[in-house]
């Protein structure tokens, strides 16, 4: 089957994600006029204010009436379908990212761990907890937790870094898949002064399972990110109608 052209606003949508990426037009700054646009890919209006219109809903852009389109603070778009970790979602959005470790230690596996796991109510883990940031904000907090059969050799790693590449340093395997649940929750009052807002804050609250490349179980990350600040993308297809030869 033939690969379908995608439509032309997403062409004008990624060229102007990656202005702003770049630095080309920065916070607060205003974005060629929908004329200018209009004129510089040789498209209708419509086609303009649909690119324009993914990029506020995505909350990089800010459209004023009568005025014209700004550049806002970026967010960061996670995107569902792909393994990333924090540190590559921040960079490819033109953001610093840091970490901060709160807290890292051997803990017993709690009764959903235990469960999500395959293990011991009594079974000990590695637990490392870190608050994340991009451009010197708060904007996420991560709890990782690792099986035992590996907490004792990854306890090591420097978790300022990225957890990923540690692994796979650390075991020589990548890790390479995970699955993913994702919940819209309200934060506490100590999730909401880590990160800076007021509560009750809307956080976007992730849970993957990971494993290795190889199959073998590595742990659990739950991560809870400023609503305000991050934002998850899918892209799902309608299989074709199969027509009888």
């Amino acid at each position: 089957m033939a690969r379908r052209t995608p439509p032309i606003y997403t062409r004008i949508e990624e060229d102007l994600r990656h202005g702003i990426a770049d630095g080309a037009w920065r916070i607060g700054s205003r974005l060629p006029s929908e004329d200018q646009l209009r004129q510089r890919y040789g498209v209708s209006r419509m086609t303009v204010r649909q690119a324009l219109a993914r990029l506020a809903a995505a909350g990089l852009v800010t459209r004023r009436q009568g005025i014209g389109t700004f550049v806002s603070r970026t967010k960061i778009e996670r995107v569902a379908g792909r393994l990333l970790g924090f540190r590559e979602d921040a960079l490819a959005h033109g953001l610093v990212p840091a970490v901060r470790v709160l807290r890292l230690g051997f803990e017993r596996a709690d009764e959903e761990d235990a469960r999500l796991l395959d293990l011991r109510d009594d079974d000990e883990v590695l637990r490392v907890v870190r608050v994340r940031f991009a451009d010197d904000e708060p904007i996420g907090l991560n709890t990782i937790t690792v099986v035992p059969a590996f907490a004792r050799t990854l306890l090591e790693l420097d978790f300022s870094d990225s957890f990923y590449d540690g692994v796979c340093r650390r075991l020589g395997v990548e890790v390479g898949q995970a699955e993913q649940t994702v919940e819209a929750v309200h934060g506490d009052e100590r999730d909401a002064q880590l990160l800076g807002v007021a509560p009750p804050a809307a956080l976007l609250q992730i849970t993957r399972v990971t494993r290795l490349a190889d199959g073998r179980l590595l742990g659990l990350t739950r991560s809870l990110y400023r609503g305000d600040r991050y934002f998850l993308s899918l892209t799902v297809h309608r299989s074709e109608p199969t027509v009888p030869g």
